[in-house]
């Protein structure tokens, strides 16, 4: 504040001014009230009285952020024109990067669960406003269902070409992405298929050394500008998983960030509904069902 201070009282100014705050980003009311108290201070060592309840030329200081900045706006009465001093802070530097992490948390909404298994699943862009598309990867067939939790209607079943999977080694994972154009790639061993998830066309597949994803790349606005890994935390198929939020800038020994307690393995990690969120697939190991989760970032108390 020392910097906004020296920059308003060198711009031409009245002597006597009240001061007006105006908070627009997401500092926190009490972090906001002490930066107000130790500009004023600043303003008075400054020789430039602020004063409450009199008739006077308001001093208005508005905090607006960017994705890196806290941007403070001062608006500076003077005796015949206005003027304006920004300062601008980085937002790691003012607390809000350290907070959101030290805040951040994951959640979880059970979407889907069957009795057979499942490989994977993911969410799709929605056809209508709404109405959204779920994808689920069995041991031979994709399945394309609409509607929403609770609500769900099977709207394609699309066969996987053979042969079969070795029961011992079967796997299977869903990619979706914007590139793709409304279809869906499927990861088996040994091969790459897509899919579309609109249209009653076969499944095409190729032969290809499959390279299986490491988990899942997230990121909330709401949380700062931090992205973060998700991943799974088991070693076996016999025992309850955690699922792991780690700093995707860091070092894979980089400290857990958050982490949320399954009620067996994760089978898979595939994409959510946005950056914020993913769809993971657990085997719950009192039921023998296979759930379907949807996991989201959510930061704050």
């Amino acid at each position: 504040m020392e910097r906004l201070a020296k920059k308003v009282a060198a711009s031409p100014h009245e002597h006597r001014m009240s001061l007006l705050w105006t908070n627009q980003s997401a500092l926190s009311a009490q972090r906001v009230e002490r930066l107000r108290a130790a500009f004023a201070a600043q303003m008075e060592a400054a020789q430039v009285r602020i004063v409450q309840g009199e008739t006077v030329p308001v001093l208005r200081v508005a905090i607006e952020q960017t994705p890196t900045q806290i941007v403070f706006v001062a608006t500076i009465p003077g005796e015949s024109s206005t003027s304006v001093a920004i300062e601008e802070v980085a937002r790691a530097a003012a607390g809000m990067e350290t907070a959101a992490q030290n805040s951040i948390r994951l959640q979880k909404e059970l979407i889907w669960q069957q009795e057979t298994k499942i490989f994977s699943a993911a969410m799709l862009a929605e056809s209508a406003p709404g109405d959204k598309r779920l994808a689920v990867l069995t041991e031979d067939a994709l399945l394309i269902y609409g509607g929403g939790p609770g609500n769900w209607k099977l709207g394609l079943t699309k066969m996987l070409p053979l042969p079969r999977q070795p029961q011992r080694a079967a796997r299977g994972q869903l990619l979706v992405a914007d590139d793709l154009n409304g279809r869906v790639a499927i990861l088996l061993p040994g091969r790459r298929c897509e899919a579309s998830a609109i249209d009653e066309s076969a499944v095409d597949c190729v032969n290809v050394t499959t390279e299986w994803p490491a988990g899942r790349l997230m990121a909330l606005a709401s949380c700062g500008t931090q992205t973060w890994w998700l991943k799974g935390d088991g070693v076996d198929w016999t025992g309850e998983d955690r699922l792991l939020l780690r700093n995707a800038g860091a070092g894979k020994e980089t400290a857990t960030t958050a982490e949320l307690g399954m009620d067996g393995p994760v089978i898979s990690i595939s994409a959510g509904e946005g950056v914020g969120s993913a769809t993971v697939v657990v085997r719950n190991l009192s039921s023998g069902d296979y759930e379907v989760y949807r996991v989201g970032l959510a930061c704050g108390d």
